[in-house]
């Protein structure tokens, strides 16, 4: 518990914090009510109430992982803007577990990314349903927790890939290019090499997509989850490695 306060003392005090996020978060959400209302606006008006509903979750997910490259951004700065104060020696100092360190920061950065998601999903989600009143959505369908968990898992994914990356690289421009080619660089490469398409499918942005309805599935619902996950749970743990080693 002490390890986690401390991270969210350092966290919160720093500025960038406030400013990734509130970027984050306001031009998600910008884009997430545009695009609503431009999705909305072309429905066909026989449209049922369960279609309408899940609709709405559909379009507002797709505004959420939006916010990944400055949340991403952030996960990359609280590491590496550690390493070049040298606020992280004083860290180690303080509690010598580095390992419990990283988890830490993980934590509580994991709990900043699931507050920025609902703060562009929630929002967003009642504008959509005030836009597409004329249908009569229902309440959620059971589906449409796929697409919650599913975009959210993406933006705290995103998040701690950044800290990862932070963390072994210790340079915040390096760490800030990696996450971009990988979460948008990448995907469009492989699409032009071949065999791509199955090396699309294994990075963070295809079974996010499939998970918020934007591809066509190529994979369990299950698999999609897992390999999303391993996005944030294997760079984290090669960064335990490499802060032990350090």
């Amino acid at each position: 518990m002490n390890a986690l306060a401390a991270e969210w003392i350092k966290l919160r005090t720093l500025r960038s914090t406030w400013w990734a996020l509130g970027v984050g978060v306001l031009v998600s959400l910008a884009l997430t009510v545009l695009g609503a209302a431009t999705v909305i606006s072309r429905w066909d008006p026989g449209r049922t109430g369960d279609q309408a509903a899940m609709g709405v979750v559909v379009a507002v997910y797709v505004g959420v992982v939006l916010a990944q490259l400055p949340l991403g951004m952030l996960g990359a700065m609280t590491a590496s803007g550690e390493h070049t104060s040298g606020m992280i020696d004083v860290t180690f100092v303080a509690m010598p577990s580095r390992a419990r360190v990283l988890v830490a920061k993980a934590v509580v950065l994991g709990g900043v990314a699931v507050a920025g998601s609902l703060l562009i999903a929630v929002p967003g989600y009642l504008y959509g349903r005030v836009v597409a009143a004329e249908f009569h959505p229902s309440s959620l369908p059971a589906g449409a927790w796929t697409v919650v968990a599913g975009g959210t898992l993406m933006i705290v994914v995103a998040t701690l890939l950044g800290l990862a990356l932070g963390t072994v690289l210790r340079n915040g421009a390096a760490a800030t290019a990696a996450l971009v080619v990988i979460v948008l660089v990448a995907p469009f490469a492989a699409r032009v090499l071949p065999g791509g398409d199955v090396v699309n499918w294994v990075l963070p942005g295809y079974p996010a997509l499939q998970l918020i309805e934007q591809v066509p599935d190529v994979m369990p619902t299950w698999a999609a989850f897992a390999v999303l996950g391993a996005w944030a749970v294997v760079p984290l743990s090669v960064a335990v490695v490499a802060a032990a080693r350090s």
